[in-house]
């Protein structure tokens, strides 16, 4: 039993909340924001080493072909050899960090050279690192040292392995 009273109150209209806004953002989000400054962060650091290596490899390449660049002009072997024999001490003294390993001499250095790396590079210039820098006619190919060094150091410098603990064992 309704009457026609009831039916025409007079009733307001719904009122609804105001649509949110773009801001404040949700946590999600701020969660997404947060990531992404981790990974810009992140990106950042990988591109400064990046570059980085690729300025220390360039130097050492320079060095690297004064030292060619000489050979080729002065065709001197051990000439060559000492200052091949020299630059590596250098580069594993300073590059590689290891400060005993560039004192040692003879069958050692170059075991210790091999040890590096898994190819064993400098095996066939065993008998030129260790005696042929103090002989004056020795005889071996210069270029291939030049390259194999270069490798070596290459590898070294822009793709570095995981540090490991080298132990040189002295006979």
């Amino acid at each position: 039993m309704q009457t026609t009273e009831m039916t025409a109150l007079p009733l307001r209209d719904i009122k609804l909340p105001a649509e949110p806004g773009f801001w404040p953002l949700a946590p999600g989000w701020w969660l997404l924001l947060l990531l992404s400054l981790i990974m810009l962060i992140w990106l950042g650091i990988l591109w400064y080493r990046y570059t980085q290596k690729k300025k220390r490899w360039q130097q050492i390449e320079q060095q690297l072909d004064a030292i060619e660049f000489a050979f080729t002009e002065n065709n001197n072997k051990q000439k060559l050899l000492t200052e091949i024999s020299l630059f590596l001490r250098r580069f594993v003294k300073f590059q590689l960090k290891q400060n005993h390993a560039s004192a040692l001499t003879g069958t050692h250095w170059v075991d210790y050279l091999n040890q590096l790396n898994i190819e064993r590079p400098f095996l066939p210039f065993e008998q030129a690192l260790t005696t042929g820098v103090y002989q004056s006619a020795f005889e071996y190919d210069g270029k291939k040292l030049v390259s194999t060094t270069r490798q070596f150091m290459k590898q070294h410098v822009m793709k570095p392995n995981k540090p490991k603990n080298h132990q040189v064992t002295n006979v």
